[in-house]
């Protein structure tokens, strides 16, 4: 992706979307101690907030309204489907943990806790998301799996950080807030760089 200044413009309301839609999953996760497994219906948050930032570049609200219903369906539907994998997914992508520095996984609060094992659940959410956020460009495909590929990498890379700064100032809330966050933006970035490559 070329970061023009125009360029620019188009990808901060979707990153911001994602962004703000991703802290306040993680917020909510927090309050309600969701722990076990994240990705829950609360990511429609994210989706919501973010499917607005990524509609904003269309220039109608009525196209951007388009845009974020077809993310919450895909969003909906991609959830259903990664939870059906909350066994045995996991089982595959565990070893992405033990690719964590030692000392970041004896104390962290989530890369053993539900976020990093999952990584293979979000990306197959991620491609139904992206899927259904694509019908409204003309292109399928570079949306589609630039949201599995940016939804699983943000899952295995945003613990690292959310992890190292919860437990430099022993806060499991700036854990959540931070990694959720960054999971949004990653995604969203993602998501433009689809969007982009149906120009």
């Amino acid at each position: 992706m070329c970061f023009k200044k125009e360029t620019l413009i188009k990808i901060l309301p979707p990153i911001i979307g994602f962004g703000i839609g991703g802290a306040l999953w993680g917020i909510i996760l927090y309050l309600w101690r969701l722990i076990d497994y994240p990705l829950n219906f609360i990511a429609l948050v994210m989706i919501l907030f973010g499917g607005i930032g990524l509609g904003w570049d269309l220039k109608s609200i009525k196209k951007t309204l388009k845009a974020t219903g077809f993310g919450i369906i895909g969003g909906i539907v991609g959830l259903i489907v990664a939870f059906f994998g909350i066994y045995h997914l996991p089982i595959i992508g565990s070893f992405i943990v033990f690719l964590y520095p030692s000392w970041l996984i004896d104390f962290s609060y989530l890369s053993g806790l539900g976020i990093t094992e999952y990584w293979l659940n979000f990306t197959l959410a991620g491609f139904l998301i992206g899927l259904f956020f694509s019908f409204s460009y003309p292109k399928i495909w570079p949306i589609t799996w630039r949201g599995g590929v940016g939804f699983g990498l943000a899952a295995i890379i945003s613990p690292l950080f959310g992890n190292l700064l919860g437990n430099l100032f022993n806060s499991l809330f700036l854990s959540y807030l931070i990694t959720f966050s960054l999971i949004g933006i990653i995604f969203s970035l993602f998501l433009v760089w689809g969007i982009e490559k149906n120009k």
